[in-house]
């Protein structure tokens, strides 16, 4: 008969070593085959340990319904929707609780169409003109300001590093990027300065701020440059120019003008001179 050697794992544990010697015990004063026989009994005796599997069919569905559900959710927080207006065009856009924005030419908005009924909240830049619905907090941020409202109108212009507010019905919060705030009643306008600070003035009742709304575009103490930077979004054109930014204009022109028409109307008083230079690009000096 062959001999037949028995191996032991050399990871076992000597706990685990003295235990299996234990239960494999026979008796020595037999044959090496008596010996053989007896251990071999003792060994198919032995109860084969089970392991736990982890990954069970019924775990790896909870796991994938779990994995789905935080995906879902992610998507729904997060998806966005922006809505721009090119230069040269005005749009009214309505918001999922019914809450209407006037967009003036080259603005945006940007939201989260299946999270806003848990959060109205959009970004924006532009100028735009907001009536918004009663409910939950409605609030528009900027990059260089932040209104909160509950329910009401007003109009914001927040380009370049200009924010200014202007309550029209109800009241609103304005927020600086340094956290500072002021509550605006109906009639009241607020500009945020470049260091945070909020300035509040009382405005007349004309409300000549939102005057675009109606293609109307009216100015008060604005430097020329700036008028023509207007009319450059209002018509989609671009206006060359080097004046001085000393030059303050006021006064208002409609937007159904020709463009050329209305570059008349603000060069004549300052004794400037415009050239057409291409088909969308003009000359002032």
């Amino acid at each position: 008969m062959n001999d037949k050697k028995l191996h032991i794992d050399k990871k076992l544990s000597q706990n685990d070593l003295d235990d299996f010697l234990r239960k494999v015990e026979v008796p020595y004063n037999q044959s090496k085959a008596a010996v053989w026989e007896q251990l071999s009994e003792k060994l198919d005796k032995q109860p084969v340990r089970k392991h736990r599997t982890l990954f069970t069919p019924s775990n790896l569905t909870l796991a994938a319904t779990l994995l789905l559900l935080v995906g879902l959710a992610m998507v729904l927080r997060f998806y966005s929707a922006k809505i721009q207006t090119p230069a040269g065009k005005h749009l009214v856009f309505a918001l999922p609780d019914g809450s209407e924005v006037n967009l003036n030419a080259s603005s945006s908005i940007t939201y989260h169409p299946w999270w806003y009924r848990f959060s109205r909240e959009i970004d924006f830049e532009g100028e735009a003109f907001f009536t918004v619905k009663k409910g939950r907090p409605f609030s528009v941020n900027s990059e260089t300001g932040t209104t909160e409202v509950l329910g009401t109108s007003f109009n914001i212009f927040a380009r370049s590093k200009s924010y200014e507010v202007q309550c029209i019905t109800g009241k609103v919060k304005v927020i600086s990027p340094t956290r500072k705030e002021v509550v605006l009643l109906s009639d009241y306008s607020a500009s945020i300065a470049p260091d945070g600070q909020i300035m509040v003035k009382k405005n007349p009742k004309s409300h000549a701020s939102i005057d675009w709304v109606n293609n109307k575009f009216s100015f008060t103490s604005v430097p020329l440059y700036v008028v023509f930077q207007e009319v450059e979004r209002q018509y989609n054109v671009t206006i060359q120019t080097g004046i001085s930014a000393e030059l303050i204009y006021t006064g208002h022109f409609q937007g159904q003008r020709e463009v050329e028409e209305v570059l008349e109307l603000l060069c004549k008083p300052f004794g400037l001179q415009f050239e057409k230079i291409s088909e969308r690009k003009y000359l002032v000096n």
